[in-house]
């Protein structure tokens, strides 16, 4: 009977299902059977994997765990919880924000509405930053070579008895700022975004993590945000996850997409708005030798190339790709002198 009403769950429906008797709740089998339906017709492609995390968030249980006890059965609060996390995903409103957390570089992180949702592409940036300042090559097999290869030069900053300070600008919910403060102990970071729900998140992610004494957040747009923050003799690195979604674009993305902040995606008539002014004002906040990493939209590497050859501040710029191997990050150095 509940396999056969779950696929027809809408508001009202959902009213009448949840106070069900304890004893006609259906169990696990019959939730994951009926939800991965629902979010089928829905059109999500990873319909049975999103009902697993579903049941195992309600359930306070790892996904394996839920998979095992197929029998077991919901209690009527448990079920309530389920059907309401079902509907809200089969409006196509994003896993993470259903669940309220999301994995970035094995970290659990908090997520909320209205923050940019960390994307796993993004842990390239993370890996680059750490292979520069740890002056280590990245690791070739565990990406697809390129078609043409160009030669890893690490070319990072000079060695220094000071630790390393790092900026990250467009930090969203802390993402790589955490990542970066749990894999360099001695960093000092300071991180900062327009959205004050963005930096309320941040936070809250670096004081989860233990990193909280070490990042410093800064609210405000760009360079902006660093009015009398800025370290007199500039940082190591200055890392950034801008929008660089083209604005004509916006509109074709996917549904889940469309759920999240349009100022964290668009980068205007080309996507490159907050580039631009990003490598603009990166010479003067940068230490004589330090880099500069920027993430980049798949087809974006000769076009942030070309903007980053209009300055004489940088050396030739290097490309880093993703695990797909996909162009993902632009590092650009600057100049020792």
């Amino acid at each position: 009977m509940i396999r056969a009403h779950l696929p027809r769950v809408s508001g009202t429906f959902l009213g009448s299902l949840a106070p069900l008797p304890e004893r006609l709740c259906p169990n696990v089998e019959d939730c994951l059977g009926s939800g991965t339906l629902l979010l089928e017709r829905a059109g999500i492609e990873t319909a049975r994997l999103d009902v697993e995390c579903l049941l195992a968030h309600v359930l306070a249980s790892t996904r394996w765990q839920v998979i095992l006890e197929p029998r077991r059965r919901l209690r009527q609060v448990e079920f309530g919880r389920y059907l309401a996390l079902l509907l809200r995903r089969e409006r196509r409103e994003p896993l993470a924000y259903v669940l309220g957390t999301r994995e970035f570089w094995s970290l659990p992180l908090a997520v909320s509405s209205g923050v940019l949702i960390p994307r796993p592409e993004t842990e390239t940036l993370v890996e680059a930053s750490l292979a520069i300042l740890r002056r280590a090559p990245p690791q070739p097999l565990r990406r697809s070579p390129a078609p043409t290869p160009t030669p890893w030069v690490p070319g990072g900053p000079a060695p220094s008895p000071q630790p390393p300070v790092i900026l990250d600008l467009c930090t969203g919910t802390g993402a790589v700022a955490v990542a970066l403060a749990r894999e360099l102990p001695a960093a000092r970071i300071i991180a900062t975004d327009i959205s004050r729900r963005a930096i309320r998140v941040a936070r809250a992610n670096a004081e989860r993590h233990g990193v909280a004494d070490r990042v410093t957040f800064l609210r405000g747009d760009l360079w902006r945000a660093l009015d009398g923050h800025a370290p007199a003799d500039g940082v190591d690195l200055i890392v950034s996850n801008p929008p660089y979604i083209p604005s004509g674009t916006l509109a074709t993305l996917m549904p889940e997409v469309q759920w999240e902040p349009r100022r964290a995606l668009d980068g205007g008539r080309d996507g490159l708005q907050f580039h631009r002014e990003i490598i603009a004002g990166a010479p003067q906040h940068l230490r004589p030798g330090g880099c500069l990493l920027l993430e980049i939209g798949a087809d974006q590497a000769a076009a942030v190339r070309g903007l980053l050859a209009t300055t004489t501040a940088f050396e030739v710029p290097r490309v880093f790709q993703d695990l797909a191997g996909r162009d993902r990050v632009v590092v650009a150095r600057r100049h020792p002198s």
